[in-house]
């Protein structure tokens, strides 16, 4: 039976003005923050699961004050899936903690709902909060896998237009010319930031070990992960590079737990 790999492991890119919280980047239903363009994830990989864990940390461009850590929890049923997580960026001085729920539903085309309440903290200020509802699309097959969400389309809690969390929007399409191998194309785009695009490609070279690459023409930062599947296990490391910021390390562990055969 093929070994199905998933990962944790890659940068997310808050798009921010200063006094916004920083959870206008990407919204994350079946995985944890993972490098969508430079790791190899099968095309059936969330039809074929029951239950996901993952957990992963890193310390952003190597700053003491960017520590990034999340944990996640999908579980399926035949009649929908739920998922919780929380997420933690920052330090003792500034840091920025979500909660969330997500609801899925469907197969392939799969359909999400993610409900999150966020806390936004300054050392000898006042906290705020901000709740949000993303949405999330879904589609797979054999040869490609086409994966789009919406993230904080409806948020609440702000006082000034000023403090509104900007939405933002991205597509990231993998095309499989084989089973070991997949090409990868996203895209993303918010209003304060514009489109952006990264490219990558990823590879299994074996039954347990995969590896693969990207790069952000935004950024101009290039990221690289490897991914080690042992049993139910996988334990992915990432590195990015960029060209300003310099680089982050982002260590995951992933548990899982595959359908039985026969079920949906």
């Amino acid at each position: 039976m093929r070994r199905l790999f998933f990962l944790i492991s890659s940068l997310l890119l808050f798009f921010t003005k200063p006094i916004f919280p920083a959870f206008e980047g990407e919204s994350d239903f079946v995985s944890p923050p993972i490098s969508f363009v430079s790791a190899f994830i099968p095309s059936n990989y969330v039809q074929s699961k029951q239950l996901l864990f993952s957990t992963s940390g890193s310390r952003l461009y190597s700053m003491q004050e960017c520590n990034d850590l999340h944990t996640n929890l999908l579980v399926f049923f035949p009649f929908a899936a739920f998922g919780a997580d929380i997420s933690f960026l920052g330090s003792e001085l500034y840091s920025e903690t979500q909660l969330a729920i997500s609801i899925l539903k469907g197969t392939s085309p799969l359909f999400g709902l993610k409900l999150k309440l966020m806390r936004l903290g300054i050392k000898g200020y006042y906290n705020r909060f901000y709740a949000s509802d993303d949405f999330f699309f879904l589609s797979q097959t054999e040869y490609f896998s086409f994966l789009s969400t919406y993230a904080n389309a409806l948020p609440y809690g702000y006082k000034f237009k000023e403090e509104k969390p900007i939405s933002t929007f991205s597509s990231l399409l993998r095309i499989y010319p084989s089973n070991w191998t997949s090409f990868n194309i996203k895209i993303l785009f918010s209003e304060l930031t514009g489109t952006g695009f990264e490219l990558g490609s990823s590879v299994k070279l074996t039954s347990i070990f995969s590896f693969g690459g990207g790069f952000s023409l935004a950024t101009k930062a290039i990221s690289s992960t490897a991914i080690l599947s042992l049993s139910k296990f996988d334990l992915s490391y990432n590195i990015s590079i960029h060209p300003e910021l310099g680089l982050t390390h982002k260590l995951g562990l992933v548990f899982s737990k595959s359908k039985k055969l026969g079920t949906e």
